[in-house]
């Protein structure tokens, strides 16, 4: 009896074994851009961008869908690189940086003693796609002097892509397109800041 239990227990753990070697494999995503950001810079124009600000119920690891009008889905295995509130930063930096040909902007926290020219605020309140639906990036961003004491300008945004396959790669694409429009907004407003 205790000979066909000891099988009974190697059997089992066989089987445990073999079937967590065959979970999914997780895939992890970037937001990033479709051009170099080595350019020459010329300008040396300084801003702060402070990290963005996220609804928790999107600013986590995994990529977070809509499916219904009180529904979403929570990919598992496809998660976000770094945290999406990471990626969005980044990226509008890098945005940034290209639109406005300097090499002088920093993403929160900097040191005490770092002087700019602008502080830049991004506050996101909808930021998510539905297969077959839209991919909606929605929310506000201010631009501050370089001592970030004083509003200089305040713009609502919003922006939206058609999302034709079930693929998170073309969700992820997508949504960098998205953040793209938007740094390029919020270089457009600088550059009228700069001429008044």
């Amino acid at each position: 009896m205790l000979k066909i239990l000891k099988s009974l227990l190697l059997i089992g753990v066989t089987v445990l074994f073999t079937a967590c070697g065959t979970s999914p494999k997780t895939n992890f995503y970037l937001l990033s851009t479709e051009h170099s950001v080595d350019i020459q810079t010329t300008d040396k124009l300084t801003i702060g961008v402070w990290k963005v600000t996220l609804p928790d119920l999107i600013d986590r690891p995994e990529i977070v869908t809509r499916t219904g009008p009180n529904t979403i889905n929570l990919a598992d295995f496809h998660r976000w690189a770094g945290g999406l509130s990471n990626n969005v930063s980044m990226l509008i930096a890098n945005e940034l940086t290209y639109n406005l040909k300097t090499g002088y902007i920093d993403v929160s926290p900097w040191s005490a003693y770092r002087n700019f020219d602008y502080q830049v605020k991004v506050h996101i309140r909808t930021f998510e796609g539905q297969f077959g639906g839209d991919s909606n990036l929605k929310g506000a961003f201010v631009i501050l002097n370089g001592k970030g004491n004083k509003k200089l300008s305040e713009q609502i945004f919003s922006f939206k892509e058609q999302v034709k396959t079930k693929e998170y790669t073309e969700m992820a694409a997508i949504m960098s397109r998205l953040v793209v429009a938007l740094a390029g907004k919020i270089a457009s407003e600088i550059e009228l800041q700069q001429e008044k």
